[in-house]
C-alpha cells in the first residue's frame, strides 16, 4: 500500500514558528539570527513540535516548493504563522503552543524574504556614487602626470570605466528590458 493512502501517516499541515537566536558560527557569534522551527498538525488534532518542513514533501518538488514559500510567506518575524496544507492553501488549526528547550530542527531563515525585489534607486545611487568616484580619479592621475607614463595609462582606464557608469545612470539610453 502508497503511504499517500494512509491519511494517518503524514501531517495534515505544518507551520513555521520563528525565534531569533544568538549564532554559534565562528565569525558570526553571538550575531542574532532567526531560526524558524516547524509545527506538524495530524489528523486526529494533535500538534507534533519540532519536526522537519519536509514532513509535507509528498508528489513532486514544484508541489513541496508552494508549500514551502507559502509556510515561510506567512510567518512573522518573530512569533508562529499560520497553518499551511499540502496544496499550500491556509487551514484552521490550534493556536500557539509551548516549545521547550532548544531548537532541533530549525533553519536559519532571513526577515524579509530574499525572493522580494531590491529597491533599484539604491543601485543607482551606487553606480553613479563609483562612476563619478572613479571618473574623478581618472582625470587626477591624467593631469597629475601630465599624459605620461603607466600612472596616466590608469588613469585614462579609471576615468573610461567612471564615465562608463554614470553613462548608465541616465534615463533613456538602451538598457535590457
Amino acid at each position: 500500500m502508497r503511504t499517500d493512502d494512509r491519511p494517518d501517516d503524514r501531517p495534515l499541515a505544518v507551520r513555521a514558528v520563528a525565534t531569533v537566536q544568538r549564532s554559534r558560527w565562528p565569525g558570526r557569534r553571538g550575531r542574532p539570527v532567526r531560526v524558524c522551527r516547524y509545527d506538524a498538525l495530524h489528523h486526529d488534532g494533535r500538534v507534533e513540535t519540532d519536526v522537519r518542513v519536509t514532513v509535507m514533501y509528498r508528489r513532486s518538488p514544484a508541489d513541496f516548493e508552494v508549500v514551502s514559500r507559502t509556510v515561510h510567506d506567512h510567518c512573522p518575524e518573530v512569533g508562529t504563522g499560520a497553518w499551511v496544507g499540502a496544496a499550500g492553501d491556509l487551514v484552521d488549526g490550534p493556536g500557539p503552543v509551548d516549545h521547550p528547550g532548544r531548537v532541533r530542527y530549525g533553519r536559519r531563515v532571513p526577515w524579509p524574504p530574499l525572493d522580494r525585489r531590491r529597491d533599484p534607486r539604491r543601485a543607482l545611487l551606487w553606480r553613479a556614487g563609483l562612476g563619478a568616484v572613479a571618473a574623478v580619479t581618472g582625470i587626477l592621475l591624467l593631469v597629475g602626470t601630465g599624459g605620461a607614463g603607466p600612472l596616466a595609462a590608469l588613469g585614462v582606464l579609471s576615468a573610461v570605466c567612471g564615465g562608463a557608469a554614470l553613462a548608465t545612470t541616465l534615463p533613456g539610453g538602451s538598457r535590457r528590458r
